[in-house]
């Protein structure tokens, strides 16, 4: 993971740090990983480039209080609450505000989203302008999965890590990118074309490579370019939209009323053991657990009140009683009460 150096460095972090900032906190749920910080006081954090690019990840920077000013690639900028920017651990960032602040970092595997997005990269600090509707429905959602599952895990990590997922790249697709004509927004919509084709055709078990390129009446040297754009493949990217709409139709069927071959066979898989198998390694829990996800009750948790007021600072509302309870200073606990 890519190193935080706020005002002491990470080593110090335990024993040198002022009274007023609280040490990054860290959890995670299902393959995404979170990490808050509270500074009572100015502070700079510097992110260096991921050492291993297999592992690296795309990270979502949510102020919760206060303002953040960010760097990454020349590209310079300021997010409030209620917003957000996107980075890269693919290169070095910065981080710095000027006053008491309350930070949420998200950080989601490369792979996942560009799994969801063939122009991912064409996003990254804030290289467009947000919807703010989306920006603030991704906001409440991720404040609220952080204040009531840090210290007590969801009864399926994984299927609401890819739930987070989804919105997040949802969002990311809903970003403005004006009425610009040059080359590489040509290629953004070019791309947008081909993933509305491949998302139509998931259960063409034939689909291919040459049919996706024909569909564009582009080459097949022009369609693995626009791909590789993204360090991916065509049949990757397939496979990867395959598994996520088995995943869709999984959790929307929870008694089970189509099994799991019937699902294997109607995303375009020809094998249900590869399915299975494709399906496990990519969410981390076979096909027939995915159902759990909406069948299973979240108990009551107690959430440490150091990861901030997630909660009542920001402008979610539920407008459903889910919370109880106001921060009270780090050293003080809320207790988080789920009405059924």
């Amino acid at each position: 993971m890519a190193c935080f150096s706020p005002v002491a460095t990470r080593d110090d972090r335990g024993s040198g740090l002022a009274d007023d900032m609280v040490p990054a906190r860290h959890f995670r749920i299902g393959r995404l990983h979170f990490e808050s910080i509270l500074s009572e006081r100015p502070f700079t954090g510097n992110w260096k480039r991921a050492s291993d690019a297999a592992e690296a990840n795309y990270v979502f920077v949510f102020p919760l209080t206060g303002r953040v000013m960010f760097s990454q690639d020349g590209r310079i900028g300021i997010v409030g609450p209620d917003e957000y920017v996107l980075l890269s651990e693919l290169a070095f960032y910065k981080l710095s505000a000027d006053g008491r602040t309350d930070l949420l970092l998200l950080r989601v595997p490369v792979a996942e989203l560009r799994g969801r997005l063939l122009s991912v990269d064409d996003h990254l600090s804030r290289r467009f302008r947000a919807n703010e509707q989306m920006a603030r429905l991704l906001n409440c959602l991720i404040r609220n999965v952080a204040q009531l599952f840090a210290d007590a895990s969801p009864p399926n990590p994984q299927a609401l890590a890819t739930e987070v997922i989804s919105l997040a790249a949802l969002t990311i697709n809903a970003e403005d990118r004006g009425a610009a004509t040059d080359v590489r927004n040509a290629r953004y919509h070019l791309r947008r074309r081909i993933v509305e084709f491949i998302e139509s055709h998931l259960g063409d078990p034939n689909l291919s490579p040459k049919k996706i390129a024909a569909s564009s009446r582009i080459s097949l040297s022009y369609l693995y370019s626009l791909f590789n754009d993204n360090d991916t493949t065509v049949g990757q990217f397939v496979q990867s939209k395959r598994l996520q709409r088995a995943y869709e139709i999984l959790v929307a069927d929870p008694h089970g009323r189509r099994t799991v071959a019937e699902v294997a066979y109607e995303v375009g898989f020809k094998n249900v053991s590869h399915f299975s198998r494709s399906f496990s390694r990519h969410f981390r829990i076979a096909p027939r657990d995915a159902r759990q996800a909406v069948i299973q009750e979240p108990q009551p948790a107690i959430v440490a009140d150091r990861l901030g007021p997630l909660v009542s600072n920001s402008s979610c509302n539920l407008g459903s009683g889910y919370f109880d309870g106001s921060y009270q200073g780090s050293h003080k606990r809320r207790v988080i009460h789920e009405r059924a």
